[in-house]
């Protein structure tokens, strides 16, 4: 809640530390002004990130995309520029925001938007070293996964493999957003959270995540994609039968284990316990309930409606549940959890008035964006550019970084003002 006006057009934001000040003298006002320069940050920047990117690759695979036909130069063109964005945006948020607490963001002074390029540029550095160290280690034994075949294929065959490497390693991405966030948001990053200065302790939990990430992804989601034959029998099948199903559970499992960190305030698992690590064993039971059941309760109300014509009707419940999680996160990081405490003093009204928001807000943003997609520029409408697109799921990913990264390496600048 703002404070009064004072005959300034600044205005102090209480809690936000000293000397932080809004252009706009409304907490509603700052999210909307701070919500369309997301929009049109993501308009804007992804034809240019996905043309650089796609030089680059088309470039680097040129051998091997003349093997192979205009379909399937596409396709591998696309999962490269979509990998691109994947390790040097989302993954490294999630690490340096979540897991690192913006350790190092102010190297260079807090002053905007100095502290924020320079974050920015901090992410897609050590989002190139981890994909190249990962994937690269992995490249020695996992042929899909060679750096030289994935970057630089030279046949039609060397082709196949690469989209089969880079679809793989794109979903290390969604390892990272199902079993790294939670180390944050349900079990507060114990047992490691005070026990030592920065950057250790936040190294520790980076360390210790990552490790259970990378299990759940070589375990989960590898195998399905690489397809392994033994005498002629594929050995392995897609998580819950189809991609569509598994991303569905996924998105109800991301919005409950993320819920008690933006703007719950610890709810649901409070309700069950009030210290690590029974929160967090309480907040992963019920995100894993939710995943497991709100897919099946959606799909009868989502099918009739048909509003992804010729896709499984898991994909547009994917879709949905995604629109309301990046409308709560757009909720929380630049409206600021609104209405606040000082607005709403009681905290079961305050917290259900927020919910209420984030599923009214996140289902209508959800139908629009279904309808729309294929008109935005990181949609599915290259502008005749030829430039790759994200989709009707992946391109929420734009604009939600597009928010994540405004308001954590940039502060909401300049409608957020540090003196």
């Amino acid at each position: 809640m703002s404070e009064p006006a004072t005959g300034t057009s600044k205005q102090i934001i209480p809690g936000a530390g000293a000397g932080t000040k809004r252009i706009i003298d409304s907490q509603l006002g700052t999210g909307i002004a701070a919500m369309i320069t997301c929009f049109l940050f993501a308009i804007i920047l992804w034809p240019i990130w996905s043309m650089f990117w796609k030089g680059i690759f088309a470039s680097l695979a040129a051998q091997g995309l003349a093997t192979v036909d205009a379909a399937t130069q596409a396709k591998l063109l696309q999962v490269m520029v979509e990998g691109s964005f994947f390790w040097m945006v989302i993954n490294p948020w999630i690490w340096q925001t979540l897991i690192m607490g913006n350790y190092g963001k102010d190297k260079f002074g807090a002053k905007q938007p100095v502290a924020g390029i320079w974050y920015v540029l901090v992410a897609w550095v050590s989002g190139i070293l981890v994909y190249l160290a990962l994937i690269g280690f992995l490249g020695i034994w996992w042929k899909p996964f060679s750096l030289g075949l994935m970057l630089m294929p030279q046949t039609a065959a060397d082709v196949a493999l690469a989209i089969e490497g880079w679809e793989a390693a794109n979903f290390f991405a969604l390892a990272v957003i199902i079993a790294q966030i939670p180390f944050a948001s349900l079990l507060h990053k114990w047992p490691f959270a005070g026990t030592s200065k920065q950057p250790i302790e936040g190294l520790s939990v980076l360390f210790f995540s990552s490790l259970v990430t990378f299990i759940v992804w070589m375990a989960l989601i590898v195998p399905s994609f690489l397809h392994p034959v033994i005498d002629g029998h594929h050995i392995t099948v897609q998580p819950f039968g189809s991609w569509p199903t598994f991303v569905a559970f996924c998105q109800a499992f991301v919005f409950f284990a993320i819920m008690p960190a933006e703007g719950a305030e610890g709810y649901p698992m409070k309700f069950f316990a009030k210290k690590q690590p029974y929160m967090a064993i309480a907040g992963l039971l019920i995100a894993l309930a939710a995943g497991l059941t709100i897919p099946n309760l959606l799909r009868p109300i989502v099918e009739p409606l048909n509003l992804l014509p010729g896709a499984p009707v898991d994909a547009a419940v994917a879709s949905l549940e995604l629109s309301v999680v990046v409308f709560m996160l757009v909720w929380h990081h630049l409206f600021d959890d609104y209405p606040s405490a000082a607005m709403v003093p009681g905290a079961a009204a305050r917290i259900c008035t927020r919910i209420a928001i984030w599923l009214v807000g996140g289902i209508i943003c959800g139908v629009v964006w279904l309808k729309t997609f294929m008109f935005l520029p990181y949609g599915a409408n290259n502008m005749g550019l030829g430039y790759p697109t994200m989709g009707f799921l992946a391109g929420q990913f734009a604009f939600l970084m597009a928010v994540l990264m405004y308001n954590t390496f940039m502060d909401k600048w300049p409608w957020v003002q540090k003196s």
